[in-house]
């Protein structure tokens, strides 16, 4: 499914666990994105802030700040990025709408939804 014939942007992977953010950048490469990773919800915001990405793919369940921080911090900051949530945990779909987040997905993640939700989210982002 490679389609980089197609323009990306910069796409963010906030995810604790390496084999996730590995799996996750292989695949957003292969896609044609430029692909950022952070390990934590500390970093998620400091690379949001340097790289400017154009989308944010943020697990809620990591140290020293969650996804639901995370984005409540960007919120708050006046800063406007596509979001995709993801959790393993089964609350995502009420957790999802509460914060007003309209794209997310279960893990472990299957591919092909996760590339459509990816571009759903970006081409929301860019209307």
């Amino acid at each position: 499914m490679n389609h980089q014939s197609l323009a990306r942007g910069k796409v963010l992977i906030a995810d604790d666990d390496e084999d996730s953010r590995m799996m996750l950048s292989f695949v957003l490469q292969e896609e044609g994105w430029e692909v950022y990773e952070a390990c934590n919800g500390k970093e998620a915001l400091e690379k949001v802030i340097e790289e400017k990405p154009d989308l944010l793919i943020l697990d809620n369940r990591m140290p020293e700040l969650s996804g639901v921080e995370v984005y409540q911090y960007l919120q708050a900051e006046g800063i406007h990025i596509a979001v995709v949530l993801a959790t393993a945990y089964g609350y995502l779909d009420e957790l999802a709408s509460s914060l007003g987040v309209e794209h997310f997905i279960h893990k472990p993640y299957e591919i092909p939804a996760l590339l459509k939700m990816v571009e759903s989210a970006y081409a929301h982002s860019r209307n």
